[in-house]
């Protein structure tokens, strides 16, 4: 996940650098050819090391100049107070917990719409996570007549999607799992993608969860290792060239 947008510039400064680089030296040398190529009767060594010479000044001018300007450019971008992610993902967990509580309360939908409301104040009668996600989790999940399945956070992922002054905006997703009773489970997992804003103080803003799709939920099911893996067996395999 993106923690810094300077980080991600930096990561590829020197692809910047070589692919500019290049592109000037390739110039330089086209404009020097011709006039070695006009003076047949001078000595070819002499020649080629005067060219040489020419070269690598342009060279050195040249990546100066690009370090220079890309310096300018990473103190222009808007920096991310990794603490402040940090935190911001932590209450948005927080949130997340509460929101998902649900599927085990005994509460009907309308009395847990208005209990987030009055609990939350970025949650409002407009809001699509009191309108849209709790009716459908609660019926998913087993709730409303009674205490439905209980779950547990088994993931929980977001990236910072963007940064305005001190307002940030989030996108994640969360993975849910069913708690065994008598070691048995009797639900599927759950995932939940979500979008949360916070302002400048640091508090949530704006909160909006979406249950995935049983079509959804069952591939990203299929993606996740078996829980009695080894490490070797759920180890990633390294990337087939650097990007």
């Amino acid at each position: 996940m993106i923690e810094d947008v300077k980080d991600w510039v930096r990561a590829r400064a020197g692809k910047v650098l070589v692919c500019s680089t290049g592109t000037l030296l390739a110039l330089s040398l086209l404009s020097l050819a011709p006039a070695v190529l006009a003076d047949g009767s001078a000595d070819p060594d002499a020649k080629a090391d005067q060219l040489i010479v020419e070269l690598q000044g342009k060279q050195e001018d040249a990546q100066a100049a690009l370090e220079t300007k890309h310096s300018r450019f990473l103190a222009a971008l808007p920096g991310m107070d990794a603490e402040r992610a940090d935190r911001d993902r932590a209450a948005a967990r927080s949130v997340l917990l509460s929101l998902t509580d649900s599927s085990a309360a005994s509460r009907t939908v309308k009395e847990t719409q208005a209990a987030l409301d009055a609990r939350y104040g970025f949650l409002g009668t407009s809001s699509r996570t009191l309108t849209e996600f709790i009716p459908e989790w609660i019926a998913a999940t087993g709730a409303g007549q009674g205490a439905g399945t209980a779950y547990q956070l088994a993931d929980f992922d977001v990236d910072a999607v963007a940064v305005k002054g001190l307002d940030y905006s989030y996108i994640g997703v969360a993975h849910l799992d069913p708690v065994s009773a008598e070691g048995k489970v009797t639900a599927k997992s759950e995932y939940v993608v979500f979008t949360f804003a916070t302002g400048q103080d640091g508090t949530v803003a704006s909160f909006e969860a979406y249950r995935a799709s049983g079509r959804t939920r069952d591939q990203l099911a299929a993606q996740r290792p078996p829980a009695d893996a080894s490490p070797a067996e759920t180890a990633s395999p390294g990337p087939s060239h650097s990007g």
